[in-house]
Formats: C-alpha cells, structure tokens, sequence
C-alpha cells in the first residue's frame, strides 16, 4: 500500500481558523465566568491586597546561613500610631496597615533611632 504523495491530507486547519477559535474560546470563558459572577470587580481600592507576604523564621545560630535576594522589594514599613503600616517606594500614594489573615492589625514599636545608625545600617547592606 503506498500513499499518494500528490494528495494533501484533509486534517489540515488554517491559522485564521485556530486564531479564531482560541480567541472565540477566551472570550467565551471569559463571558461565562462574568456571568456566573467568579470573577470579583472591588468598586472601592479599600480592600484590595496591595502583596502578599509570609514570615521566615531564621534561629540565631543560623543567621549567616540564610540566604537573601539581593533584589530590592520597593516596599518600605513604617510604625504609625503602635500599627505597622507600609507604603510603595514607587508611589507613596500606595500605602496599606499590614493584617494577619483575619484582618486584624499587626502592631509595632517605635523606635527613636538616631541618623548616624540609619546610615551605618544602610551603607552595610548596599555593600552586600
């Protein structure tokens, strides 16, 4: 049995159509997920997570073993009123009081800290 070289098999599909119909199957999962009202619109930015975050413990006797990206988080924390409190680096207008999982404030202490330490502590991380 030998098969004809000159036939062109039937299972062909143009691009035009594949397009299409992954185009048509996004937009139909989209309008069903509307509609069956999976997917959450906030009308208000009150309640919206800004990140996520999770705590790393580290025991004393293995704080040079734990290891750091050296990438920065643009996010800064601030104590405001005993609440911690951060803020966007990029867009100080992005700011959030951190919450445990059930929205309850995370407090703080503030501390008096004098500039020289501030900048002895900065210095020593941009050298890392």
């Amino acid at each position: 049995m030998r098969q004809d070289s000159s036939q062109k098999s039937a299972d062909t599909v143009s691009v035009r159509a594949l397009v299409l119909a992954i185009f048509l199957s996004i937009a139909g999962t989209v309008g069903v997920l509307e509609w069956q009202n999976k997917i959450h619109h906030p009308e208000s930015k009150d309640q919206f997570d800004l990140a996520s975050y999770k705590v790393v413990f580290v025991p004393t006797e293995d704080e040079g073993q734990y290891r750091l990206s050296p990438k920065p988080s643009y996010q800064t924390s601030f104590c405001q009123e005993g609440y911690l409190f951060i803020r966007n680096d990029k867009d100080h207008a992005m700011q959030g009081l951190l919450v445990d999982y059930k929205n309850r404030g995370i407090k703080c202490e503030p501390r008096d800290v004098d500039s020289q330490s501030v900048n002895a502590n900065s210095e020593t991380l941009a050298e890392q």
